[in-house]
């Protein structure tokens, strides 16, 4: 292949990562177009948009990856179990201004239990597409298979709270960080009928 191909074929590569910038049309990942659907977490009236080559984390997997007895309720994962989106619904009610504090109690406890975890950033009172309020944070921490990068989510809803994680190798977060947003700001609670 000569140089002009080269450059041709980059080209259109690049335009082609362009039209996949949504969750509706799907996104690239590395070299990977990750397409979207919109899920409802078991047992809940609460959907969000996740990947759809992700597969409901094997317990056995589960286990070893999340040892503790706080592990997320419900886990979706990429194949290869590096990058994952994690769910609890919490039976509590939020007032207005709550998902921050809470927030902050989660930030706490972490640090409390893990020394060594540092907070690289955190929003608060976000709002959803569907206007719940949501605050996150990012962290570094380590499991068994090396260092991850991780957000953890607030969202307020209507009679619950969903408490929701994300985490995936460093070497991958920047191309994850605006997917993730849009998961979770495409959260909303279905009540419609009943």
């Amino acid at each position: 292949m000569n140089h002009y191909d080269k450059q041709i074929l980059e080209a259109r590569q690049e335009e082609e990562r362009r039209r996949y910038t949504t969750l509706e049309t799907g996104i690239y990942v590395d070299d990977e177009l990750i397409t979207f659907a919109q899920t409802t977490l078991p047992d809940t009236r609460i959907q969000l948009y996740l990947p759809e080559q992700f597969v409901t984390m094997p317990d056995q997997v589960r286990d070893m990856k999340y040892p503790s007895r706080n592990a997320p309720d419900f886990i979706v994962t990429s194949l290869d179990s590096t990058v994952n989106f994690g769910f609890n619904v919490l039976p509590v009610r939020l007032e207005e201004g709550d998902t921050k504090v809470m927030s902050i109690q989660f930030q706490e406890a972490l640090q409390n239990v893990n020394p060594s975890i540092r907070i690289s950033e955190c929003v608060d009172n976000m709002v959803t597409d569907k206007g719940s309020e949501m605050s996150w944070f990012g962290f570094k921490g380590y499991v068994l298979d090396g260092q991850n990068y991780n957000r953890m989510y607030i969202i307020r809803l209507a009679k619950t709270v969903l408490h929701g994680i994300f985490n995936c190798p460093p070497r991958v977060r920047d191309q994850w960080e605006d997917i993730v947003d849009q998961c979770f700001r495409s959260v909303e609670e279905t009540w419609g009928g009943l």
